[in-house]
């Protein structure tokens, strides 16, 4: 059985961010709403979280982190969080956000997948932080949504 550590995680994780990022910047290109591209390519700017969160950390307490070894592989982010979406390129400001509080989901499921196994205490601040930010996107996506500002 090979040995899963944090960092392993992480790569995934900024894997299916990029997964994310080119998901958005293509249907950016295809959409004919100006509203609907804008808010693409914010959102698919906004996808290297875990990049931003490492650079704010001592690389001592980075190494710590990504050192640490997991029980078992967390399974959530990866292209099956894209099956059964399929954005038209017309689709509506309203649509874009659905889709995007669903692949935030996937995310938000891997993170609790590692804070529901035994790990360090910084480790667990770590991702509780990327949870809240994660939880907290979801929040203002569905605020956009509501106040329809696309």
């Amino acid at each position: 059985m090979a040995i899963i550590t944090i960092r392993d995680v992480l790569d995934h994780a900024e894997r299916f961010e990029q997964m994310l990022a080119d998901y958005y910047t293509s249907f950016a290109h295809r959409s004919s709403r100006e509203g609907v591209r804008l808010l693409v390519d914010y959102m698919g700017r906004h996808r290297e979280r875990i990049a931003q969160v490492l650079e704010e950390l001592s690389p001592e307490h980075v190494q710590r982190i990504c050192s640490e070894p997991l029980r078992y592989e967390p399974q959530a982010a990866d292209r099956r969080c894209f099956e059964g979406i399929d954005l038209p390129d017309g689709a509506s400001a309203a649509d874009v956000l659905d889709v995007a509080v669903r692949l935030d989901e996937c995310l938000v499921k891997l993170y609790r997948q590692v804070l529901q196994q035994p790990v360090d205490e910084e480790v667990r601040e770590f991702f509780e932080s990327l949870l809240h930010a994660e939880e907290g996107d979801e929040i203002e996506l569905k605020k956009i949504k509501a106040l329809d500002y696309f």
